[in-house]
């Protein structure tokens, strides 16, 4: 008599995810546990499905694009263990892996160039930047440390100054701290000043080509550009404005560093938000080396979706405060001569003209 035919994989309980929180969770428990409602899951499941959705074998059906999609948001919001992922949604800790990867890489590919960029906006993030009280800024700079594990127990590569290994993730955020432009992957060891210097944002806005169609305006004879906002860490540079810091000596000094840091204010509480939001971010990242700069990108990527929605952070408890290179750097880092003596003559114009605008209030 012919034995009955044996799972070849050990059986699994999807009974969680499909008739707990596909049919009962409400929007509040959405956004809690997925950091998005339903419906902007729904979204991204339809944006991604061409690429994530897999063909029926012989031996089995495909894991839905759904519960794919659900399995690495899950992870990347909760900062659990693929382990605990795996016994949630009734899948085996590898297959839990190769969904957060597989997501991970779908987004980077697909949603970072509509996502992250500064698009048709650039007005309004100006605007955005003046009303809060500084002119003609189309972002605010600054970057972070991302703790991974060592890849191949080589901690030297990538030990920072903290005794961690991490890799860094600068950021380029506007008025509302949505992420305008965001580079990943330079090892933890490095200087931000290095790091900005050699970015492709740094490069791209030198030449003019982020910020095309002439926006500059003429300030007391000087042509001042669209400019983005740094701390004393940063190297000086026409379009990069720093603080006066210690040299503040006049009440125009003063106010430009008050107004300046204020500002600047935005970039470290969107730091803040990414990792509150996506937990993973928060400790050591327990992946394979050549997929942290993936998962790390999309997080920024879900990071703008989850802004542009209005999505609320909600449960989880308070984020550690982002470790930010200028925490780190007190030096105050001003570059080369030339590019040091055209900030300094933007600065002292916006300073005047900052400064002339609060009188006239």
């Amino acid at each position: 008599m012919q034995e009955p035919r044996q799972h070849w994989v050990y059986p699994r309980s999807t009974d969680w995810w499909e008739n707990i929180v596909l049919r009962h969770w409400d929007e509040h428990r959405w956004i809690r546990r997925f950091r998005m409602s339903k419906g902007t899951f729904l979204e991204l499941v339809s944006a991604l499905r061409p690429t994530l959705q897999r063909n029926t074998t012989t031996f089995r059906s495909p894991i839905s694009v759904e519960r794919r999609v659900a399995v690495a948001i899950w992870w990347l919001a909760s900062g659990t263990s693929y382990q605990v992922t795996s016994d949630l949604f009734g899948l085996g800790k590898s297959t839990v892996a190769s969904a957060v990867v597989e997501f991970c890489l779908a987004v980077e590919l697909h949603l970072l160039s509509r996502t992250v960029l500064f698009g048709d906006s650039i007005t309004q993030i100006m605007d955005g930047f003046r009303r809060m009280g500084f002119p003609h800024c189309v972002g605010a700079v600054d970057g972070t440390h991302i703790a991974i594990c060592a890849p191949g127990g080589r901690p030297e590569q990538y030990g920072n100054r903290k005794n961690y290994s991490s890799i860094l993730l600068q950021g380029t955020v506007d008025h509302r701290g949505r992420f305008v432009d965001a580079e990943v992957g330079w090892s933890g060891k490095n200087h931000d000043a290095f790091v900005f210097a050699h970015s492709a944002l740094c490069s791209a806005m030198d030449s003019g080509a982020l910020i095309p169609n002439n926006h500059d305006m003429v300030l007391d004879g000087i042509r001042i550009p669209p400019v983005i906002l740094a701390d004393g860490a940063y190297p000086m540079r026409r379009w990069l404005m720093k603080p006066y810091g210690r040299t503040a000596t006049t009440p125009a000094q003063r106010n430009f560093d008050r107004q300046l840091a204020r500002c600047r204010n935005v970039v470290e509480r969107s730091f803040g938000r990414l990792k509150s939001r996506w937990r993973c971010l928060s400790h050591r990242l327990q992946i394979r080396e050549q997929n942290v700069i993936s998962v790390v990108t999309a997080c920024v990527v879900l990071h703008n979706l989850c802004e542009s929605k209005g999505h609320p952070i909600v449960g989880g408890g308070e984020c550690p405060s982002p470790v930010l290179l200028s925490q780190q750097e007190e030096q105050d880092f001003n570059g080369n001569t030339r590019h040091l003596a055209e900030g300094k003559m933007v600065r002292d114009a916006l300073a005047r003209h900052i400064l002339g605008r609060m009188d006239s209030l």
